[in-house]
């Protein structure tokens, strides 16, 4: 365990006015070196700079760093290995990364609606798995007709209107009034 000396009085009230300069310095500070180590990613297709932030990068904020990096660069990130690789193929947001720090990112997004689930692709995908693994063929028909309605556009029935009263009775209120 780390060893410090105890603070009192007036130096610890300088120590926190000093830790509250330190850490709004720090998020911009993270921000400036992610967004560079993420630009050299697109330049040169090559995180050492992303993998050497991370290496840095206090324990309690390496998540966020995590998701803000694969949410917006060229990269993924190797859980086992405990560092980012190139991704061949993914596309970059760097306007969007330039918008967000990776210590803010993930209270950004949290309690944002997930994306809406895709019933076409997903019975789409089912299908596939059947055919390619002689799925039975009632059950792969049935699929099949649920990816049909699926792909159908819902038709609303048009509102009826309101039936007219007859002309008789019309008349009798009419007189009543």
């Amino acid at each position: 365990m780390t060893k410090f000396v105890v603070l009192t009085g007036s130096k610890l009230n300088n120590a926190i006015k000093g830790f509250v300069k330190a850490a709004a310095t720090f998020t911009e500070k993270e921000h400036q070196l992610a967004y560079s180590a993420l630009n050299h990613v697109e330049l040169h297709n090559d995180p050492k700079y992303l993998n050497a932030l991370y290496a840095v990068t206090p324990a309690n904020y390496r998540r966020g760093l995590v998701s803000w990096s694969t949410a917006f660069g060229k990269v993924k990130f190797d859980d086992k290995a405990r560092v980012f690789e190139f991704a061949k193929g993914k596309k970059s947001d760097m306007a969007q990364a330039m918008e967000i720090a990776p210590a803010n990112y993930e209270k950004a997004t949290k309690g944002k609606p997930a994306a809406a689930f895709d019933e076409v692709k997903y019975l789409e995908s089912v299908v596939k798995k059947l055919e390619e693994n002689g799925g039975s063929p009632r059950v792969l028909q049935a699929v099949k007709g649920a990816l049909t309605l699926a792909k159908t556009p819902i038709v609303a029935a048009p509102a009826k209107a309101p039936k007219a009263a007859p002309a008789a009775k019309t008349e009798e209120i009419q007189k009543a009034a």
